[in-house]
């Protein structure tokens, strides 16, 4: 342990050093919060979910808590007896052997309860110097001949949203039963007053009631095969939660803005018995009548707090790093951010750490999004292709199994909506029986509540005019039930 980067770090004998660049740290909050672990190994379950070994600047110090975490979670004691035996006897720590260190580090040990606040100082300082690493990374990248501008961006927006999520204190830590329904009657409380909001709403209440809106910090996956209105769902969920007073950003990675303007028209000037098409409110295919209702419900919709990005091929960074603006932008209208929908998953780029390797990618965007719900107390509500397996059955209803590409999208989503209109595919038959099918089933659109954290599985009938991009609560249309 003293080659290498800990050989040319002789400032484990103490002190606290906060100067530029790389080299900024703080070895004796390090030493401290060690030495509070050695007296009494409940400091380090107090700081475990906000602190790893690779925080620390000092090597050796990182080894020391790596150790701990290895002797304390197998449920053994830590201390520097039980460690010795862990590390070279003759290892050299600022002039002393592994034990001596232990034994000056335990001298200056903090005490259990400010065990947290030494654990964000150091983390605090590995912050810094990633950032620092980041941004002179970034700049040697622009300045090379014949520069991606562009990628160094993507990849700057990358490792700071990395970073910055490392820093986040809303993890997993022990909390005592009586806490846990202590916080659910307050948060019951809360609801009640007003005080905290209810889930968005998705614009079909059977919808909500199904799976209590769309929540925030969750994940919500919107999936089906080509045609089954994976993008008229999305557009419905950002005009319903914006009619609501909820700010929405709609990115469209596949779609011009135009195209997404336009269903949302068709959407908005929808009649019953004279549906005006969204590709005529594209291709301007409109008599006087319908140019005066796509008028009032284009000013209708200009009203809304919906922002939409098309931009195609965007990391999750650049999606963080857009969603924080239009907060931003949208909190001093005085309009919160509810729900970002991204459609779609295909269109995601992830990192360069799996390149190639499309099931792990998959996963690595996944809970990227989910960490962003999380952080921003937002509704993620991500649009996903299913596989070509569908297809191939008798029944082409959905199931999970169905997700392409990655386990890791039902892991990582809190609820998944799997969308089914049989009459796509009786469409284009000419049997009477399948003609007398498509009769009863051309506006029907199954929504199956594949997977919800917080309420059952099940299926939630809806209306659906694909051509006209609307969907609403059947019932609402006077359809049976």
């Amino acid at each position: 342990m003293a080659s290498g980067r800990g050989a040319r770090r002789r400032s484990a004998g103490g002190g606290a050093v906060m100067s530029g660049g790389a080299d900024i740290h703080n070895v004796a909050a390090e030493q401290a919060l060690l030495g509070a672990v050695f007296v009494n190994n409940e400091a380090f379950l107090r700081v475990r979910t906000m602190l790893r070994a690779e925080h620390f600047y000092e090597p050796i110090h990182g080894r020391l808590f790596e150790l701990c975490e290895d002797m304390i979670m197998s449920g053994r004691a830590a201390t520097p007896i039980t460690l010795m035996g862990k590390l070279p006897p003759d290892l050299d720590i600022a002039g002393k052997n592994p034990v001596q260190y232990m034994a000056a580090v335990m001298a200056e040990a903090t005490t259990v309860i400010n065990a947290p606040d030494y654990a964000r100082e150091i983390r605090d300082a590995w912050a810094a110097r990633r950032v620092s690493e980041a941004a002179q990374a970034a700049t040697a990248g622009v300045g090379a001949p014949g520069a991606d501008v562009k990628a160094s961006i993507s990849t700057l927006l990358g490792d700071l949203d990395g970073i910055r999520a490392e820093l986040d204190d809303k993890r997993v830590s022990r909390i005592p039963l009586a806490d846990c329904v202590s916080g659910v009657l307050l948060r019951i409380d809360a609801i009640t007053e007003g005080r905290i909001e209810r889930g968005a709403t998705t614009g079909l209440a059977d919808l909500d009631r199904a799976i209590g809106g769309l929540q925030p910090g969750a994940l919500v996956v919107v999936a089906g095969r080509p045609g089954m209105g994976k993008t008229i769902v999305g557009a419905n969920f950002a005009r319903a939660t914006a009619e609501a007073g909820n700010g929405c950003l709609f990115f469209s990675l596949e779609m011009p803005s135009e195209q997404i303007g336009a269903r949302m028209v068709s959407d908005r000037a929808f009649r019953e018995g004279a549906p005006i098409l969204s590709k005529q409110v594209y291709e301007a295919q409109l008599d006087r009548s319908q140019r005066e209702r796509v008028e009032a419900a284009a000013d209708q919709l200009a009203r809304l707090p919906v922002v939409v990005e098309a931009a195609p091929n965007l990391s999750v960074g650049e999606v963080v790093a857009r969603t924080r603006a239009t907060m931003d932008e949208l909190r001093k209208r005085g309009v919160p951010l509810r729900v970002v929908v991204i459609d779609y998953l295909k269109f995601l780029r992830a990192s360069e750490r799996y390149r190639g390797q499309r099931v792990y990618e998959v996963g690595e965007i996944t809970a990227g999004l989910k960490a962003l719900a999380k952080d921003l107390e937002i509704c993620v509500v991500l649009l996903a292709q299913l596989n070509r397996q569908v297809e191939l059955r008798q029944d082409k209803r959905p199931e999970l199994s169905d997700l392409r590409e990655s386990g890791d999208i039902e892991a990582d989503a809190d609820t998944v909506l799997l969308l089914y209109r049989e009459a796509y595919y009786l469409k284009d038959k000419t049997d009477a029986e399948s003609l007398a099918k498509l009769a009863m089933c051309e506006d029907a659109l199954e929504i199956i509540v594949a997977k919800c954290r917080m309420g059952a599985v099940g299926v939630v009938e809806a209306f659906c005019h694909a051509g006209a991009s609307v969907v609403r609560d059947r019932r609402s249309w006077g359809a049976p039930q």
